[in-house]
């Protein structure tokens, strides 16, 4: 038995392997594994060479992406849970950098626990309770499952290099292509203003069917036609609360 169990382990090395994409970029080496986190999004690692030293990072994923999702990572009990599980897997937290620090002999061990970390403190997501959210945000996300539409939060980085959240996206399937959408509880022309500033900053970086759908609260305020008109010169197709379910069939495909 131990060896096939011994042929089958080996598999799954090579299985990692094969699955492990690297990626120059900037001075850097982004590093794709096909672990995934909570998002069932591949896990990524970054690595940088300094002298005969090794630095790896999670570049403030884990830590942005709690916070994004409303997980308050101040709280004196919260630092204490990160610090405990970090000092575990001996790495560092380096503002919202997990760091871990490695030389070519321990490299693999350094990777594998800061993994290992990254999966350990992504876990307050599941422990702690998520801050209010708006009353809108609140509606479009019942009526989402209400309708049994699939969707997830989502960071990109854009050409600025600063990464642009979306709490509602919903993957592509065989007959729509990715789409996002946003609640926009006061619809004006600030509002306007930063969703379109945040859609052209990743526009080039998603597929080149990807829709966005900002979803305006008219029912609370006045007429929006300016703001439809603005965001459909953007391309960007623009939805009324009391007349989503016309586009319903598109989110649901």
């Amino acid at each position: 038995m131990i060896e096939q169990i011994t042929k089958l382990t080996e598999e799954y090395h090579i299985w990692v392997g094969e699955n492990t994409t690297l990626r120059e970029i900037a001075n850097c080496v982004e590093i794709t594994t096909p672990f995934l986190d909570r998002h069932n999004d591949m896990m990524q690692i970054f690595a940088t060479v300094s002298g005969n030293e090794i630095i790896l990072s999670d570049d403030g994923y884990t830590i942005e992406d709690l916070e994004f999702c409303g997980v308050n990572v101040n709280t004196s009990s919260r630092r204490r849970f990160i610090e405990q599980n970090l000092n575990g897997f001996g790495v560092k937290r380096k503002g919202n950098d997990l760091v871990a620090r490695a030389t070519a002999e321990d490299f693999a061990l350094s990777m594998h626990n800061l993994l290992q970390a990254m999966i350990a403190i992504d876990d307050l997501y599941y422990l702690a309770t998520p801050s209010k959210v708006s009353r809108f945000d609140a509606d479009l996300v019942t009526w989402l499952n209400d309708a049994g539409i699939r969707f997830d939060a989502k960071k990109f980085k854009g050409r600025t290099g600063y990464n642009v959240d979306y709490k509602y996206v919903i993957p592509p399937s065989d007959k729509m292509p990715e789409r996002m959408l946003l609640a926009i509880d006061n619809p004006d022309r600030s509002a306007v203003e930063q969703v379109a500033f945040r859609w052209l900053d990743i526009r080039d970086e998603r597929p080149s069917d990807a829709r966005l759908y900002p979803i305006l609260n008219d029912a609370q305020h006045g007429s929006v036609l300016n703001e439809m008109d603005a965001f459909r010169n953007l391309e960007i197709k623009p939805v009324l609360w009391t007349s989503r379910h016309e586009v319903l069939p598109e989110l649901a495909a």
